[in-house]
């Protein structure tokens, strides 16, 4: 079964963003336009995006990463995979406005022609209110990332407005981590994706 999840990024990252700073003088946030010199300087802090952010469904994520594909957006990058490698960078798009979007068309969005080009048995969509707004300015149908689509969140989630699509109303990220989990123990029952 083909399985995928679409998720923001977390605020919380692995590598203490007071480290980046001394080093940096600076902590990277929307200025995508500096990538090229801030991994440069950032080198070994680079990780892959699945391993950078430390929020904890990314850690029920790490757990299946064997059996799903993972695409994140990221406030920084835009619609990025697990496994493109990123700096540690402090952003949130509830600070930004849709012209970000550019930003990220020039600079960013590495998987967002990968993400819109296929369709998954099961999609799996979990994001915040205000990460919404900007996913649908870059997804226009995201009914079409699923054969079976279940979307996770509050009671903004129909703003995701898809036709036939399972929703889970939650009210924290505990529950997200829960219905997340659930699912992904069904759709990846080899006990090998476990690690």
């Amino acid at each position: 079964m083909r399985v995928l999840v679409v998720i923001n990024c977390s605020k919380k990252k692995v590598i203490d963003l007071g480290v980046v700073r001394s080093r940096l003088g600076t902590v990277p946030s929307f200025d995508l336009e500096r990538e090229y010199e801030y991994r440069q300087v950032l080198s070994d802090f680079m990780k892959p995006a699945i391993e950078m952010y430390d929020g904890p469904e990314f850690k029920v994520l790490r757990r299946f990463r064997g059996c799903i594909d993972v695409f994140i957006l990221s406030a920084r990058y835009g619609i990025i995979r697990d496994k493109d490698l990123i700096i540690p960078y402090d952003a949130y798009l509830g600070n930004a406005d849709y012209s970000v979007i550019s930003t990220w068309a020039m600079y960013g969005n590495w998987g967002l022609n990968e993400l819109t080009s296929k369709t998954w048995d099961l999609a799996i969509i979990r994001l915040s209110k205000v990460y919404t707004k900007f996913f649908m300015k870059l997804i226009k149908n995201p009914c079409a990332l699923g054969n079976e689509v279940h979307i996770i969140g509050g009671r903004y989630i129909d703003l995701l407005n898809c036709e036939g699509s399972v929703r889970h109303h939650i009210r924290g990220p505990g529950e997200a981590q829960h219905v997340i989990y659930e699912l992904l123990s069904r759709a990846c029952n080899d006990s090998s994706t476990h690690t």
